[in-house]
């Protein structure tokens, strides 16, 4: 009788390892397969990343963003654009007419680039996100193998010029209204808001040359 159980035990014990055998076989191809796809997944990801970064950069936009933000009739950005770069010599009705462009014109660029970038933002999340599930499933898939560091800076830089744009287009309409209140060019207020465009022209032309940098550093990866 004790023969008997112990061939029972035996085979039971047997078949238990054929089943854990069969079952962690399954697991490891089914991890594996998820393991591709979430690498391709990403890799698909990063594609669309630095399309958008580039698009962003050259102050551009995708059908999408460019179907929301309409910019103002040809004739007129080429006025606004004519008046806006003579500002400090307008009087009148040229000012008038700046002025009124403006409501028209003046936003879209920042506007677009705004969108962009939030676009842009979104698209990093998602980035970030594949990356965190494959190191969940895959701890020998660790982070430093994607460049997540270097794009959070460049999305975090571009958020900053898409603030600094939205900065220009509100110190620019400051300076109509100031020229329509007959502000004169070298009053204070004047010059405190040309020193503060020149300021945000500066940072933005180094958080420029930034982003260019870190766009060739994911580029050649």
């Amino acid at each position: 009788m004790k023969k008997i159980d112990r061939k029972h035990v035996v085979g039971g014990l047997m078949i238990a390892g054929v089943i854990f055998l069969g079952t962690s076989t399954y697991v490891h191809i089914q991890q594996a397969e998820y393991v591709s796809t979430m690498k391709l997944l990403i890799s698909n990801q990063e594609t669309i990343l630095m399309s958008i970064a580039e698009v962003t950069d050259r102050n551009g936009a995708d059908a999408v963003v460019e179907s929301i933000v309409k910019d103002c009739d040809i004739e007129d950005r080429q006025r606004f654009d004519g008046l806006l770069s003579n500002l400090g010599t307008l009087i009148g009705v040229e000012l008038v007419e700046v002025d009124q462009l403006f409501n028209a014109c003046g936003s879209f660029f920042a506007q677009r680039k705004a969108l962009m970038t939030a676009r842009l933002n979104r698209e990093f999340e998602v980035y970030s996100d594949y990356i965190t599930l494959l190191n969940i499933v895959d701890s020998k898939s660790e982070s430093s193998t994607y460049p997540v560091s270097t794009w959070s800076e460049l999305v975090s830089l571009e958020l900053q010029r898409s603030e600094l744009s939205n900065q220009l287009v509100v110190i620019q309409k400051n300076i109509i209204q100031a020229l329509l209140d007959r502000a004169l060019i070298q009053s204070e207020q004047m010059l405190t808001e040309v020193n503060n465009a020149q300021e945000i022209q500066d940072t933005l032309s180094y958080v420029g040359v930034k982003i260019d940098a870190l766009r060739e550093d994911v580029a050649g990866l």
